[in-house]
Parts: structure tokens; C-alpha cells; sequence
């Protein structure tokens, strides 16, 4: 019954403070081992611990010259945070700020214009990414020049990557995309059928699935007599959250 008190307290506490936690994120309270009137808060999305809230008493007396510590600690892990509060609805409210900060689309209200040759591409991407041009014989092409754009994010992450090379092998889309799935065996076509979507004028077949339990994916495919267009996207965790909206901005902005 007192644990079941506590959580009443805690949802009671997430509505004072007019906070609601954000889709997908746990909290459990653990009562304190040296201190049974204080409780910790533990904070979890997709079974990994993400925050802590603790009271300077929870484990300790934690006094010194006749000095109790009656403070509560807020630890925010995603992004390594910590404050002190001098009540747990203060440490609640910065809590929950924290998470709802960091589990949100980004918003990118500034972008770069990138033009490539070879690949012969254009498009826009956020002003504090990073691009790298290489090379790759995927799809049996003899390139003689750079061929692979990869667009990666602020911590280095590759996100997307844009293939577009000779057709040496007079490949057709549909025998593309069976090499994509001979390479990748996570891409099926039965469970995920796909679709067409025109960009800047091309019409691709494009289709999305989960890789391993932990990441987005997402391909696009072309081919004509002259040349194979291939574009993927992967996105993971928190990714999948923050970039939706950039990565569908990037590719609707591609021209060729």
C-alpha cells in the first residue's frame, strides 16, 4: 500500500507541475535505504535508464557539522546534466524538462546548399552537418570518378547516403533493388512492399523496415539505361525522433 501511495504522489506531483512525461519513458520510485521517508526516481526509455533523481540523504545521513544535506540531485544522462533542487517537484519539473528537450524533432531553421560533381547533386542540408565524397562499386558499376555522397550529423553519425553512378551492367531498378536485398538481409519486399516517389523529376521505388530490432531504414532506387541512383537513410534510437522531418526536407530538396 505505501509504495502504491508513493506512485499516487508521484503522478500527483507530474500534475502539479503540469507535466506530462513523453511517450515511451518510465519512472519508478525506489525507497531510500538510510532515509525510509525519501524515495529516489528512476527514469527509463526503451529499458535503458535515461535520469535520477536522488535526495542527498537517500544512502547516507550525509551529515557534517550538524549539516544535513536536504537537497535533491537531478541526473539527466543523454546529455550528462545535473542540478540540485531544493524540493523533489523542483527536480521533477527540471526532470521532465530535461527529457522532453531532448526527445523532440530537431528544428533546423538554418541550412547549407551543396553542390556536387561528381555526383552530380544538389541539395540542402543542416548548416552544422558534414559531407564526405567517396567512391562505390555496389551494383556492378565501373566508376571512374567519385560516385557516393554521405551527409553525416553533428556527432559524426553517417545518416544518409546518395549513390549515383553508370549503369555499367544495364541493371533494371527491380534488379537493384534484389542486389540491395542480397546485400541487406533485413530489406524484404513481401512484408514491406514499396512504393514509387518522384524526386526532381525521377521516379524511384522506395521502401523502409527496422534493421536488427535498432535502426530505421529507408532506400530509394533508380535505374535507367544510363545511370543507377540509389539514396538510404538509417536512423537509430533517438535519431529516429530527431530527424524525421530533416532527412525528408534533404531528400525533397534534391535535384539533379
Amino acid at each position: 500500500m505505501r509504495a502504491f501511495n508513493t506512485f499516487l504522489l508521484l503522478l500527483t506531483g507530474l500534475s502539479v507541475i503540469g507535466q506530462t512525461l513523453p511517450d515511451g519513458v518510465t519512472v519508478d520510485s525506489t525507497k531510500c535505504k538510510m532515509n525510509k521517508d525519501k524515495f529516489s526516481y528512476t527514469f527509463s526509455k526503451n529499458k535503458e535508464m535515461i535520469g535520477l533523481i536522488q535526495p542527498g540523504t537517500c544512502h547516507h545521513d550525509n551529515v557534517y557539522d550538524d549539516f544535513v544535506d536536504n537537497n535533491f540531485y537531478g541526473d539527466f544522462y543523454k546529455n550528462t546534466r545535473r542540478d540540485t533542487f531544493a524540493t523533489s517537484r523542483e527536480a521533477m519539473k527540471w526532470m521532465v524538462t530535461e527529457i522532453k528537450n531532448f526527445y523532440k524533432p530537431d528544428i533546423i531553421t538554418k541550412w547549407k546548399k551543396l553542390k556536387v560533381q561528381p555526383p552530380k547533386v544538389s541539395l540542402e542540408y543542416p548548416w552544422d552537418w558534414t559531407y564526405q565524397l567517396g567512391t562505390s562499386s555496389l551494383f556492378d558499376s565501373k566508376s571512374q570518378s567519385e560516385n557516393k555522397l554521405v551527409l553525416k550529423d553533428t556527432g559524426g553519425s553517417e545518416i544518409i547516403q546518395i549513390i549515383r553512378t553508370p549503369n555499367t551492367a544495364k541493371y533494371s531498378t527491380k534488379q537493384i533493388m534484389d542486389l540491395s536485398a542480397l546485400m541487406n538481409r533485413a530489406i524484404d519486399f513481401k512484408q514491406n512492399p514499396t512504393v514509387d516517389i518522384v524526386i526532381n523529376g525521377k521516379t524511384f521505388k522506395t521502401m523502409e523496415h527496422a534493421f536488427m530490432d535498432v535502426m530505421l531504414q529507408r532506400h530509394y532506387w533508380y535505374a535507367n539505361e544510363n545511370e543507377i541512383i540509389y539514396i538510404g537513410y538509417g536512423l537509430l534510437k533517438e535519431q529516429k525522433i530527431k530527424y524525421p522531418q530533416t532527412v525528408k526536407h534533404i531528400i525533397e530538396k534534391i535535384t539533379w
